[in-house]
């Protein structure tokens, strides 16, 4: 047990106690030895507050407070956090049976300070799983950050989620990292479940317009960094969408599986 990583699992929300209580329930399930979980709520009206009375007695620590929107939620959690390694997972997703387990097996290598897996992502026509690229980051988000976990050390290097992004805050410190050299290390397996309808999915072209944004401030290539190559991010996303909503879900896997940039299956 003296051997296993100490993890922080941090789980920020609002006034979604249904949904908290799934992603709870996968966070404990884990069993996990060396788990620091905390939650960090922003004020919630709908009951959460009990729940989270509740929740000490499993050990699970807790914070209710206003906030100023998701990234500070999250930066809240980094600061009250002891593990070595930090993880943030929203409500409403889930950690897969055995995800911590395996952080632990790849973090034993020593040699990473970002630890990033695959997610099963619902969308409109099933779960979709969803492979992680860390060098395509200058390009796009190709890391999911519910399957991903950054040593304290990084964020104690590189500062925290920036609050200027509302939507695109996970991309922006990602690609921060990447662009100071840190080291990112794939773990090769779905390590968690991802809800559909997401913040940066209700609101495409903010979350697109902010990522071109990121890029543009972290100096990645003239075609990455342009109107153009937004647009056709934007065009690509909201495609998949309409195609999805008129029925035509193969179409789109065909797609994916022939020509997507990074693995779906």
């Amino acid at each position: 047990m003296s051997a296993l990583p100490r993890i922080t699992v941090i789980t920020v929300c609002r006034d979604r106690l249904p949904a908290l209580r799934r992603t709870v329930a996968s966070v404990l399930s884990q069993a996990y030895p060396a788990l620091e979980y905390w939650i960090v709520d922003g004020a919630s009206r709908d009951g959460t507050p009990a729940y989270l009375d509740e929740l000490k007695a499993s050990g699970v620590r807790t914070l209710s407070e206003p906030d100023q929107g998701i990234a500070d939620a999250m930066n809240k959690g980094v600061r009250l956090a002891s593990g070595e390694w930090i993880a943030h997972l929203h409500a409403d997703d889930e950690y897969l049976p055995g995800a911590l387990a395996a952080v632990a097996r790849h973090a034993a290598a020593g040699d990473a300070d970002v630890l990033c897996g695959w997610i099963v992502k619902r969308e409109r026509t099933g779960e979709v799983v969803y492979h992680c690229d860390p060098s395509r980051l200058p390009a796009e988000m190709t890391v999911n950050h519910a399957a991903t976990f950054v040593r304290r050390e990084a964020f104690e290097r590189h500062g925290g989620f920036d609050v200027a992004y509302p939507n695109a805050m996970d991309y922006e410190l990602f690609l921060r990292l990447h662009a100071a050299g840190a080291r990112f290390r794939v773990v090769p397996e779905p390590l968690a479940r991802m809800a559909y309808g997401g913040q940066s999915e209700r609101s495409t072209w903010r979350t697109q317009r902010e990522c071109r944004d990121i890029r543009r401030r972290h100096s990645s290539s003239p075609w990455h960094r342009s109107q153009a190559f937004y647009l056709l991010l934007v065009a690509r996303l909201e495609a998949r969408q309409w195609l999805q909503r008129a029925g035509l879900g193969a179409l789109v896997a065909w797609y994916r599986r022939n020509f997507a940039t990074l693995k779906k299956s």
